[in-house]
């Protein structure tokens, strides 16, 4: 027929969409444990292994802390010396010279600790996320010196009404962020817990694809954020071009075409994709939907139902 288009079943998979933003999973600082001058650091964004050096607490402060350290071994290994030499000739006894060795092994561990303490490393592998101190900067015992983001940031994304109710771990789709190539995604967790607006959060890791995934994991970092893409179950449905449907007082509805004209049939879209709309109900495949003039003709009349006012 003329202006028409026959509506066709199409096999659909749902989609959900939302707004999601990679963020940090465990965040960690790294603190001065003794004071000194802090000099070395490494700068923020780096990505570091673990136990890699971070940056070196030096200075006055702490060259004192190691000249003691060094002064109470280097005492413990002369009397340790010493007692040993007498104890050949039985002028002290072996509880004496375990006592000693005791107090070499206590001095020893001290000056290792101080030489530890005085390294700042990296806990775990991570990204230097914040720089809290300066090449030179005096630091004090306990001072905050980096902040480090341990473990793969993951995304989160937030669903709301009918859609947070159709999410569960395990499910695939894709984040598109706003700079970048898109990443595929799998959904870990899902938090039934609302928020105070009402959304339900879900969080999201990068999976592999076909091809490798390292050009597309490239820009997976804390603070990207883009269009999360989920795929639900697949349904048939009934596909018509988008200006088939019509709007009149907050229902949805198409012309319908039969051998005694045009007839309204009220229907529930769906998904779209391109200039096509799925509806999701009220639409039987076969039938013959208006596309040419649709508005026109659904409110053809529509004067003569207008009554003016007095």
């Amino acid at each position: 027929m003329s202006g028409t288009i026959v509506a066709r079943a199409q096999s659909v998979a749902q989609q959900y969409r939302a707004y999601g933003q990679v963020q940090p999973v465990a965040v960690t600082n790294v603190n001065a444990v003794e004071a000194g001058t802090v000099s070395r650091l490494v700068l923020p964004g780096e990505r570091v292994k673990a136990r890699q050096v971070l940056g070196i607490l030096a200075g006055p402060q702490a060259e004192a802390l190691l000249a003691e350290r060094r002064g109470a071994l280097r005492a413990a290994a002369l009397q340790l010396a010493a007692d040993r030499s007498k104890l050949v000739a039985s002028l002290v006894t072996r509880q004496m010279v375990a006592a000693d060795q005791a107090a070499y092994d206590r001095a020893r561990g001290q000056l290792q600790v101080a030489l530890q303490t005085l390294t700042l490393r990296a806990p775990a592998e991570g990204d230097v996320l914040a720089v809290d101190a300066a090449d030179g900067e005096q630091v004090a015992t306990g001072q905050p010196i980096l902040t480090l983001q341990t473990g793969r940031p993951k995304l989160k994304a937030t669903y709301y009404g009918s859609d947070a109710l159709a999410i569960r771990p395990g499910m695939t789709g894709e984040f598109r962020p706003v700079s970048g190539e898109a990443v595929p995604v799998r959904v870990l967790t899902v938090s039934r817990a609302l928020g105070p607006d009402g959304g339900e959060q879900v969080w999201l890791s990068p999976r592999a694809a076909s091809g490798g995934e390292g050009a597309r994991l490239a820009s997976w970092r804390s603070g990207l954020w883009g269009t999360v893409t989920l795929n639900g179950a697949t349904r048939s449905m009934v596909a018509i071009p988008s200006r088939a449907l019509i709007l009149d007082r907050a229902q949805w509805w198409v012309l319908v075409r039969t051998g005694h004209g045009n007839h309204r049939q009220r229907v529930l879209p769906g998904p779209s994709r391109g200039w096509m709309t799925f509806i999701a109900q009220g639409l039987e495949p076969g039938a013959h939907v208006v596309v040419q003039n649709a508005y026109l003709e659904f409110f053809r009349g529509i004067a003569s139902q207008y009554t003016p006012p007095d």
